[in-house]
Protein backbone atom coordinates (compact mmCIF):
# COMPACT_ATOMS: atom_id res chain seq x y z
CA UNK A 1 0.00 0.00 0.00
CA UNK A 2 1.03 3.42 -0.55
CA UNK A 3 2.20 5.64 2.04
CA UNK A 4 0.67 9.22 3.16
CA UNK A 5 4.09 10.84 1.32
CA UNK A 6 3.94 9.05 -1.73
CA UNK A 7 -0.15 10.44 -1.92
CA UNK A 8 0.82 13.77 -1.18
CA UNK A 9 3.39 13.46 -4.20
CA UNK A 10 0.79 11.98 -6.64
CA UNK A 11 -1.86 15.00 -5.77
CA UNK A 12 0.77 17.50 -5.68
CA UNK A 13 1.63 16.07 -9.39
CA UNK A 14 -2.23 16.26 -10.37
CA UNK A 15 -1.76 12.72 -11.85
CA UNK A 16 -4.32 10.31 -11.52
CA UNK A 17 -3.94 7.36 -8.55
CA UNK A 18 -3.40 3.77 -9.76
CA UNK A 19 -6.16 1.54 -10.71
CA UNK A 20 -5.51 -0.62 -8.21
CA UNK A 21 -4.62 1.90 -5.10
CA UNK A 22 -7.76 4.44 -5.81
CA UNK A 23 -9.82 0.73 -5.73
CA UNK A 24 -8.21 -0.37 -2.68
CA UNK A 25 -9.17 3.48 -1.26
CA UNK A 26 -12.41 3.25 -2.62
CA UNK A 27 -13.03 -0.14 -0.50
CA UNK A 28 -12.11 1.64 2.55
CA UNK A 29 -13.75 5.19 2.26
CA UNK A 30 -16.82 2.52 1.51
CA UNK A 31 -16.43 0.37 4.72
CA UNK A 32 -16.25 3.56 6.80
CA UNK A 33 -19.14 5.28 4.91
CA UNK A 34 -21.13 1.95 6.00
CA UNK A 35 -19.75 2.15 9.76
CA UNK A 36 -21.49 5.68 9.57
CA UNK A 37 -24.56 4.98 8.30
CA UNK A 38 -24.92 1.78 10.46
CA UNK A 39 -24.31 3.79 13.88
CA UNK A 40 -26.47 7.12 12.32
CA UNK A 41 -29.15 4.96 11.89
CA UNK A 42 -29.08 3.23 15.05
CA UNK A 43 -28.65 6.39 17.05
CA UNK A 44 -31.89 7.91 15.12
CA UNK A 45 -33.88 4.72 15.96
CA UNK A 46 -33.00 5.57 19.76
CA UNK A 47 -33.74 9.12 19.18
CA UNK A 48 -35.45 9.76 16.48
CA UNK A 49 -35.71 13.53 17.20
CA UNK A 50 -32.72 14.45 17.43
CA UNK A 51 -31.10 12.80 13.73
CA UNK A 52 -32.93 15.14 11.00
CA UNK A 53 -32.26 12.13 7.85
CA UNK A 54 -34.68 9.02 7.68
CA UNK A 55 -32.66 5.72 6.71
CA UNK A 56 -34.22 6.09 2.98
CA UNK A 57 -31.86 9.34 2.92
CA UNK A 58 -29.08 7.44 4.52
CA UNK A 59 -29.44 4.18 1.94
CA UNK A 60 -29.54 6.89 -0.92
CA UNK A 61 -26.51 8.88 0.08
CA UNK A 62 -24.36 5.94 0.73
CA UNK A 63 -25.48 4.48 -2.71
CA UNK A 64 -24.86 7.53 -4.43
CA UNK A 65 -20.89 6.92 -2.61
CA UNK A 66 -20.64 3.45 -4.00
CA UNK A 67 -21.50 4.54 -7.34
CA UNK A 68 -19.01 7.30 -7.13
CA UNK A 69 -16.34 4.89 -5.94
CA UNK A 70 -17.27 1.77 -7.71
CA UNK A 71 -19.23 2.67 -10.75
CA UNK A 72 -23.10 1.21 -11.56
CA UNK A 73 -23.89 -2.21 -11.01
CA UNK A 74 -26.38 -4.34 -13.05
CA UNK A 75 -29.95 -5.54 -12.31
CA UNK A 76 -29.60 -9.27 -11.36
CA UNK A 77 -33.34 -10.17 -13.64
CA UNK A 78 -32.94 -7.99 -16.67
CA UNK A 79 -29.10 -7.01 -16.66
CA UNK A 80 -29.93 -3.40 -17.02
CA UNK A 81 -27.29 -0.80 -15.85
CA UNK A 82 -28.09 0.58 -12.04
CA UNK A 83 -27.11 3.84 -10.43
CA UNK A 84 -27.55 2.65 -7.15
CA UNK A 85 -26.37 -0.84 -6.70
CA UNK A 86 -27.36 -2.51 -3.57
CA UNK A 87 -27.94 -6.10 -2.52
CA UNK A 88 -31.40 -6.69 -2.12
CA UNK A 89 -33.62 -9.41 -0.21
CA UNK A 90 -36.73 -10.76 -1.19
CA UNK A 91 -38.72 -12.72 1.16
CA UNK A 92 -41.05 -14.77 -1.10
CA UNK A 93 -42.33 -16.71 1.90
CA UNK A 94 -41.40 -17.90 5.29
CA UNK A 95 -38.73 -20.34 3.39
CA UNK A 96 -37.99 -18.87 0.20
CA UNK A 97 -35.63 -15.64 0.38
CA UNK A 98 -33.91 -14.52 -2.62
CA UNK A 99 -31.02 -12.44 -2.84
CA UNK A 100 -29.88 -10.09 -5.51
CA UNK A 101 -27.05 -8.04 -6.01
CA UNK A 102 -28.67 -5.17 -6.99
CA UNK A 103 -32.06 -4.75 -9.06
CA UNK A 104 -33.10 -1.73 -11.27
CA UNK A 105 -36.49 0.40 -10.17
CA UNK A 106 -38.41 -1.38 -12.54
CA UNK A 107 -37.56 -4.93 -11.22
CA UNK A 108 -37.28 -3.71 -7.69
CA UNK A 109 -41.07 -2.47 -8.07
CA UNK A 110 -41.80 -6.34 -9.33
CA UNK A 111 -40.13 -7.68 -6.76
CA UNK A 112 -42.10 -5.81 -3.78
CA UNK A 113 -45.11 -6.72 -5.73
CA UNK A 114 -44.62 -10.80 -5.67
CA UNK A 115 -42.40 -10.28 -2.30
CA UNK A 116 -43.93 -10.32 1.12
CA UNK A 117 -40.98 -8.36 2.01
CA UNK A 118 -38.19 -6.60 0.42
CA UNK A 119 -35.49 -5.13 2.24
CA UNK A 120 -32.02 -2.99 0.71
CA UNK A 121 -28.39 -3.99 1.78
CA UNK A 122 -25.77 -1.87 2.77
CA UNK A 123 -23.63 -5.55 1.93
CA UNK A 124 -24.44 -8.92 1.29
CA UNK A 125 -25.83 -11.17 4.34
CA UNK A 126 -22.76 -13.31 3.39
CA UNK A 127 -20.87 -10.52 4.89
CA UNK A 128 -23.52 -10.15 7.79
CA UNK A 129 -23.12 -12.18 11.36
CA UNK A 130 -25.32 -15.14 11.99
CA UNK A 131 -27.45 -11.84 13.61
CA UNK A 132 -27.34 -9.02 11.61
CA UNK A 133 -28.41 -5.91 12.56
CA UNK A 134 -31.54 -3.42 11.93
CA UNK A 135 -29.34 -1.19 10.48
CA UNK A 136 -27.85 -3.66 7.93
CA UNK A 137 -31.40 -3.59 5.93
CA UNK A 138 -33.98 -1.13 5.41
CA UNK A 139 -37.21 -2.35 4.58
Amino acid sequence: MATAKTLSKLAASKTKLPRSLGQELGLHVLDKCREVVEEYSELSRRAPEAFPFSERDLLTWYAEMRYKLLGAGRCSLCGAYVRHALPVLAELDETTVILHTCLCSHCLGAQKSAARRVRVCLRQPAEMSSAPAQAVCAA
